[in-house]
């Protein structure tokens, strides 16, 4: 909402010796049998503990397919002569987009992406207009992708585009050295509030490597976190005044393909709880009651490889 009240994871083989030994060095078949078992648990345990190194390197030429999904439920409560009155309004967009990455640099890879087309609701005819309009309008756009999975956009003239939706809201989030499955790495970053134009979420967060999967191709990472505003909305008291306070948590998952070098599935969902102030209409009325908003972000990332 734009209203100032609602801020926005050898085959052991036992060859027959050469060599006679004599029978009282012979195992007997348990002694084989658990010599071959703790064998086994030892390369168990070695390949658990094997690290990986999580990097975010798409090969030059392909080109990936991605599909957003976002919901943003918005919902807040007044106070007004001891009763609650309570406001929702829930709003979705799903953009599909094709990104090819052609150039690798220090920074990272340079990718060339383009919007194919853009779905939201409600849609109002005024909206849906423009998003027609923007479909035909769709020219490529240049951004920057890192080892570390940040995002960056280098190229786009309209501040408003919706591949800002799917790249311009991914900062870092890859530990930087390998890791073994278990172990957690944390991360601080910040990222924009959808619903919330020009105010940033300080995100303090964990990841952790829960499992590999296809030989080691597949990485599984989940991640919880909390949330802060770092600034306000324009008009109103930074976080840390009287007039405006909030809180958040986060959580996802995410799904690495190490030989695509991409993420193909993000899941994450955040939930802001607001507390602002309101003034009274009038010099002399009562004060009211601070409006409480509780905000909840969804957002679903896919890809893959177009064949």
């Amino acid at each position: 909402m734009r209203d100032g009240r609602w801020g926005k994871i050898r085959r052991l083989q036992v060859l027959p010796s050469l060599i006679p030994h004599p029978p009282s060095l012979i195992p007997h078949p348990p002694s084989l049998l658990a010599l071959t078992t703790l064998l086994l648990v030892a390369v168990g345990q070695t390949a658990v503990a094997q690290s990986v190194l999580l990097q975010i390197r798409p090969h030059i030429g392909d080109t990936l397919r991605m599909h957003l999904s976002q919901t943003v439920e918005m919902t807040g409560t007044n106070k007004s002569r001891g009763r609650d009155s309570t406001t929702t309004m829930t709003t979705s967009i799903e953009v599909f987009t094709r990104a090819v990455p052609s150039q690798l640099t220090s920074s990272g890879t340079l990718m060339q992406a383009i919007t194919d087309s853009v779905k939201m609701n409600p849609a109002s005819p005024a909206s849906l207009e423009d998003l027609q309009r923007r479909s035909m309008q769709a020219r490529p756009v240049w951004l920057r992708v890192s080892t570390d999975g940040a995002m960056e956009i280098v190229d786009d003239a309209d501040p408003n585009s919706e591949l800002r939706h799917l790249f311009g809201e991914m900062p870092a989030m890859l530990a930087r050295q390998a890791v073994a499955v278990g172990e957690k790495w944390t991360r601080e970053m910040q990222i924009p509030l959808s619903g919330d134009p020009g105010t940033v979420g300080e995100v303090k967060a964990t990841f952790r490597l829960d499992s590999l999967g296809r030989n080691g191709d597949i990485a599984y990472i989940s991640m919880h976190g909390t949330m802060s505003r770092a600034n306000a909305p324009a008009g109103q008291a930074q976080p840390n005044g009287r007039g405006y306070m909030t809180s958040g948590t986060l959580s996802g998952t995410i799904q690495i393909d190490r030989r695509l070098g991409w993420i193909t599935d993000s899941k994450s969902s955040i939930i802001v709880h607001s507390t602002i102030a309101q003034s009274p209409a009038r010099k002399g009325d009562p004060q009211i009651a601070p409006m409480q908003v509780r905000t909840r972000i969804t957002q679903w990332i896919r890809a893959m490889r177009a064949r």
